[in-house]
């Protein structure tokens, strides 16, 4: 542990040089990180890395402040600079904050726990930072940290791990490993409660019954540089057949390796919203991925053509009912991706050539997976309510307190 907290200090180091270069500040914020300003507390603190993530976290948010109207203000952090522009306006008008996460130092999490005054701490999947566990396990007696929809594979230290009060892993395997990871000490609740992407779609599915014009015939969505091979051959196939076809980098600074990929293959292109049969409608803003769902009969999904990447967020084209490809690999995700390949909810193409003769999954296994899936996510949510109602009481009682004192 002390070895560790040596590293973290080392990157605070770090971290400040680099925020002299101002190419490098101006991307990653890092004084923002290290200095903040960080918000007022108390504040009840959500993290999360990237948009998908977060998005999850504000669906969550919303869901908690009507079931728990007494909850202190909200704060939803991020490590992307681009997640927390497109938060911001939704955060705002729902009466939330947002902000970048701190950095992982120890200074830095001396000054952020300070100013936000976190009351509890709820991390998304496995964001596990040992000084945001470490700072939670520091500020209080009893356990103030809960981990949801989680995905674990290993960490470096769990010494912290007594800081956390409720884990809900994505699956049996994640479990398996979060606890072996503790060495078996861990006494707080853990369950296996799915992936909580869907626990908005659970909780109110009429929201997802919404007249869908499918317009496009496929979508390729969050497809990373590194896909541009197996990417072109099926945007190919797909042009010969004159379907109308849209393409959404993952990253927005990749565009112009994807519109040379096309432009090289000599592919009609258009600019999304706009729509054409036989051409390429190439997306060039972050966070349109829902409003491309809604028209479109299939989706493809990106970071599984490559055994480096981790696949993307597949449950949004299928809550939406969008039919839904993945390609040979699916790291980050196996468990849950091979169950559904079981199930026949969703087909994998091994190669480029399968999007010519693709099948279509059974609907009806669609519906079945994801009536397993919803139970999962409210039995998770339930059992995470009950944690969050005993933990914000405590708080209350704690001030009440003080305040007869």
């Amino acid at each position: 542990m002390v070895g560790l907290n040596a590293l973290r200090s080392t990157l605070g180091a770090i971290a400040w040089v680099a925020s002299r270069v101002s190419s490098v500040e101006s991307r990653y914020k890092i004084r923002s990180r290290m200095y903040g300003p960080f918000s007022s507390g108390p504040c009840f603190w959500l993290h999360g890395a990237s948009l998908g993530e977060c998005k999850m976290l504000l669906s969550l948010a919303q869901i908690l402040k009507r079931d728990v109207p007494e909850i202190p203000r909200i704060l939803i952090t991020t490590q992307k600079t681009e997640v927390l522009e497109f938060l911001k306006p939704a955060v705002e008008e729902l009466g939330f904050e947002t902000s970048l996460a701190p950095l992982d130092s120890p200074a830095v999490m001396r000054r952020f726990m300070e100013s936000v005054q976190p009351v509890m701490l709820v991390l998304a999947e496995n964001e596990l930072w040992p000084g945001y566990l470490s700072a939670m396990r520091k500020a209080f007696e009893e356990p103030r940290v809960a981990l949801i929809s989680g995905r674990f594979f290993h960490c470096v230290d769990a010494s912290d791990f007594g800081s956390i009060g409720f884990a809900s892993m994505q699956t049996g395997a994640d479990l398996a490993r979060f606890m072996a990871a503790s060495e078996y000490s861990f006494s707080a609740k853990a369950i296996v409660g799915g992936d909580w992407k869907l626990l908005r779609w659970a909780k109110f599915p009429e929201e997802m019954r919404l007249p869908r014009q499918a317009d496009v015939d496929s979508a390729f969505v969050s497809f990373h540089r590194e896909e541009i091979k197996p990417l072109c051959r099926m945007l190919l196939l797909a042009l010969q057949k004159k379907e109308a076809v849209v393409l959404a980098p993952r990253f927005e600074e990749e565009l112009p390796a994807f519109r040379d990929a096309l432009c090289q293959k000599k592919m009609p292109t258009v600019e999304w919203p706009e729509v054409q049969k036989g051409a390429v409608s190439l997306v060039t803003e972050y966070g349109k991925l829902t409003e491309i769902f809604k028209v479109s009969r299939a989706a493809v999904i990106g970071g599984s053509y490559s055994r480096s990447l981790g696949i993307h967020d597949f449950w949004e084209p299928l809550k939406l009912g969008v039919v839904t490809y993945v390609g040979p690999y699916c790291r980050g995700q196996q468990a849950s991706v091979e169950a559904l390949l079981r199930e026949g909810a969703v087909v994998r193409l091994r190669r480029p050539l399968d999007y010519a003769s693709r099948t279509v999954p059974n609907p009806d296994a669609v519906c079945r997976f994801l009536s397993h899936e919803r139970e999962k996510a409210l039995s998770s949510y339930k059992a995470f309510l009950g944690f969050v109602r005993s933990t914000v009481l405590s708080v209350e009682q704690k001030s009440d307190l003080d305040g007869k004192a």
